[in-house]
Parts: structure tokens; C-alpha cells; sequence
């Protein structure tokens, strides 16, 4: 990997998940309500959103579970946190095999 494309994915790093939460949940639910709905019929609407909001805030598609730095981050604090999501994901791929 040569430093032009570690740079480029250290700035592709998150900076304000706070942003995308409301829009990614509201996606998460319009997606998943009807799956939940079948699994528990009967219940209220207020019910399937507080399971949905439970189960997100465990997704991987929830931003504040991705990779994050400060806004004002230095270019060696974005590349540990690259190399550290690096070393998560290699530690659970291989988690996954043994």
C-alpha cells in the first residue's frame, strides 16, 4: 500500500457521525420494520421503534459504530485509527475461522 491511498482512507474517516445518525436510523427502520412486524405481530408502532432503535444501536451500520476521529484530528491521529480498524477487523476475520 503506498502512503497516497493510506492518506485517502485516513481522510475518508468519519469526523461528525452525529450527522449521519438520524438519516441512517431513519433508513435502518424503514428497512427493517417489516421483518420486525412479522416476527412480533400485534404489537404498538412506539414498540417496533424502541426494538428497531435497540438493534441499531448494535448495528454496524449505526456511524458511531464506524471508525471516528475529532474534526480537528492531525493526519497521524486518522492513520492509528485507520491502522487500529485494520487490526480489529483482522483480529475478528480471524476470531471467525479458528
Amino acid at each position: 500500500m503506498d502512503k497516497a491511498s493510506v492518506g485517502q482512507q485516513a481522510a475518508g474517516i468519519e469526523r461528525h457521525p452525529e450527522r449521519r445518525f438520524k438519516a441512517s436510523l431513519a433508513a435502518y427502520e424503514e428497512r427493517e420494520l417489516p421483518n420486525l412486524k412479522k416476527e412480533h405481530p400485534g404489537l404498538r408502532l412506539q414498540q417496533y421503534k424502541d426494538l428497531l432503535y435497540k438493534k441499531f444501536q448494535k448495528s454496524p451500520e449505526n456511524p458511531f459504530n464506524q471508525a471516528t476521529v475529532s474534526f480537528d484530528a492531525s493526519k497521524e491521529e486518522k492513520l492509528d485509527v485507520l491502522a487500529k480498524k485494520r487490526a480489529e477487523v483482522e483480529e475478528r476475520l480471524r476470531s471467525d475461522k479458528a
